[in-house]
């Protein structure tokens, strides 16, 4: 087996694990407790490499229920997650699921990982129950020397959910603010977030910039350096998005999609036909740009699509 992930440590008693490109897991370690905020898809031993940077209880919190996230919440014995999105995103432990998004990052990316998908993506512990707890906006955990509050960002899922550090003051956005926040759910699926909740909510984490946080980590680090935080211009881009969106400010027109392979998604311009739908992801993405500059056909990087 994988005998760890990468880890770098991005703050002090802050760190940012590399589950091989298909996510981040972040731990966050107090005087008393260390929070685990989301588990990845479950690729290698996450626990182990989380006991290599602490020995202290551990308290897991999930952004939301994606795959992604909560591939390895089998090897802990309890989670905190939003009620909203319970039961809205099929079962944690789905061995074939796992390792098809795991296989679609690999090629996605070209790379080679050093682990086996046979060997790595394990089956849940046969003794596996955690215990689901809910998990509500405003919700403080102390860890001993640190704070670290809840506050629900609804839009990539219902249940989404961010997480604010007193001792770093660094966001812990999940997918709230990343390249598919508006996750494609049309009115009347359970899964379903308007654009203009979405937006609303991401408007409200946004004002607290500089008063409750200065940094934000997302949970995947496909458009910024591993262990470096978003490009400042992310999350106001991403609200002015939602603002075009609801207003009207748009005209549809087909790009190539995030997943290899996947229908073509659709990209828009404003009224005076400029490119209004901007690289969400800054200058941390020059390649991606060219998407709104010429006609469809001009692929993404790895694929990507941006929202």
């Amino acid at each position: 087996m994988t005998p760890k992930l990468p880890y770098v440590e991005i703050a002090p008693n802050t760190y940012e694990l590399d589950e091989f490109d298909c996510g981040s897991v972040f731990v966050l370690v107090g005087e008393e407790k260390a929070m685990v905020i989301d588990t990845g898809t479950g690729v290698g031993d996450l626990y182990g490499t989380i006991r290599e940077i602490t020995d202290k209880p551990l308290v897991l919190v999930l952004t939301h229920a994606h795959m992604d996230h909560v591939g390895a919440v089998g090897w802990f014995d309890e989670y905190y997650m939003s009620k909203e999105d319970v039961g809205k995103y099929g079962e944690f432990s789905n061995m074939e699921g796992r390792k098809g998004y795991a296989g679609f990052i690999a090629a996605r990316s070209g790379k080679k990982y050093p682990y086996d998908p046979d060997v790595d993506i394990r089956p849940w512990p046969e003794n596996a129950n955690p215990k689901f707890i809910p998990l509500f906006e405003g919700q403080a955990f102390d860890l001993g020397g640190r704070i670290v509050t809840a506050m629900a960002c609804p839009g990539h899922t219902p249940g989404s959910m961010v997480f604010i550090d007193s001792a770093t003051r660094i966001l812990f956005a999940g997918d709230a603010c990343n390249c598919n926040i508006l996750y494609g759910s049309l009115p009347g699926d359970p899964r379903f977030i308007s654009v203009e909740k979405s937006g609303e909510a991401m408007k409200a984490v946004y004002a607290l910039r500089g008063k409750l946080w200065d940094k934000c980590y997302n949970g995947h680090h496909d458009f910024r350096e591993f262990g470096e935080p978003l490009d400042d211009e992310v999350m106001p881009f991403a609200i002015e998005l939602c603002e075009n969106l609801v207003s009207g400010n748009y005209e549809v027109k087909t790009v190539p999609g995030m997943f290899p392979g996947s229908p073509l998604t659709p990209s828009g311009k404003d009224k005076d036909g400029l490119w209004e739908r901007k690289d969400l992801y800054g200058k941390q993405s020059e390649a991606v740009q060219g998407i709104f500059e010429e006609e469809a056909g001009v692929p993404a990087r790895d694929g990507r699509n941006v929202l």
